[in-house]
């Protein structure tokens, strides 16, 4: 009975030092450096987005941002990394809404569960996909890419690395009522290769990852995805304006992977926060062709709810089947 007594109050002892311990190694974070686990290529919109806040976030938090790029499957690769991380604070998901908004809707087992995997941790982007064309193609609108998808149905073909991507190109088709062969991609960069070299037709691309070709006269911009025009590129129409009714875009937000404790949670959040509101880098993620935003915690969660549902609704009535 005395050992009984003994062994059960060592046990409330360990017990308590835990329960202890766990809000003070809260406290303490960060103790070491952090990963940010990209799961897209090196160069695309998102790994350009990390590195951009890699330095400001690096001061804010007192550790070094180590930025981890696992590209692959739509982003599904990376995603499940992290999912499968230790929930510590030291292993996050800075990834696109391919990611958290459509995989979910288009894979049968993307080897991750968005909202029980997951726990939003701050919102930094929106941003447009530009349909990007070579400059050498002949097309000048979205018109001569129609007539040309009409005349040859099944011949042009537009790449895509993620999801997002994809999804913009099967509603585009839709509303045009063409039919375009898609052709998958590692990463953009490879995408943006056999676009210089016509290998392919065309594609949807963020701003920043073809800039420089648009600036070089190498490829052309001929639409934006977005509802209003983009303000760093005011002269090129929307989709909606050349007759094609779609509306798309993706987001950008760090993710912690699930029972991360809140305190962890909640000073990622409001250093997220802080970055993305300084002014240098709201105009930096401008100038790329992003729209800079924060949420609240609350604020991100239903965002990402209302995007799964958004996204599902979308694919559902474009016809595409989870594959």
């Amino acid at each position: 009975m005395p050992l009984f007594r003994l062994t059960h109050s060592l046990v409330a002892s360990i017990v308590g030092l835990t329960l202890l311990c766990a809000p003070a190694r809260s406290q303490t974070y960060p103790e070491k450096p952090i990963t940010f686990v990209i799961p897209f290529g090196a160069g695309g919109g998102t790994d350009v987005i990390g590195r951009m806040l890699q330095e400001s976030l690096s001061k804010e938090l007192g550790q070094p941002i180590i930025i981890d790029d696992r590209p692959g499957a739509n982003g599904m690769i990376g995603s499940r990394y992290a999912a499968r991380a230790k929930p510590d604070g030291y292993t996050l998901l800075l990834t696109a809404s391919s990611t958290f908004s459509l995989n979910p809707n288009l894979m049968k087992d993307p080897q991750y569960d968005q909202i029980k995997d997951f726990v939003p941790v701050g919102f930094v982007v929106r941003a447009p996909w530009m349909l990007v064309v070579n400059e050498k193609s002949g097309y000048k609108s979205v018109a001569d890419v129609i007539k040309a998808a009409k005349d040859r149905p099944g011949t042009l073909t537009v790449g895509y690395w993620q999801s997002n991507v994809e999804i913009t190109a099967e509603v585009f088709q839709q509303a045009a009522g063409v039919k375009i062969l898609k052709i998958p991609y590692k990463s953009v960069v490879n995408a943006i290769g056999d676009l210089l070299a016509q290998r392919i037709d065309l594609m949807f691309v963020d701003i920043q990852a073809v800039r420089g070709y648009i600036a070089a006269g190498q490829l052309r911009y001929l639409a934006a995805t977005t509802a209003k025009r983009v303000s760093v590129a005011p002269d090129v129409p929307t989709l909606v304006e050349s007759g094609v009714q779609v509306v798309t875009d993706a987001s950008v937000a760090l993710f912690a992977p699930a029972k991360t404790p809140k305190p962890i949670v909640e000073r990622l959040n409001a250093t997220m926060t802080k970055v993305v509101s300084d002014p240098g880098n709201r105009q930096k993620l401008m100038g790329l062709g992003h729209e800079p935003a924060t949420m609240t915690l609350l604020e991100l969660d239903a965002f990402v709810r209302d995007e799964l549902s958004r996204w599902h609704d979308m694919i559902q009535a474009a016809g595409i089947e989870k594959m």
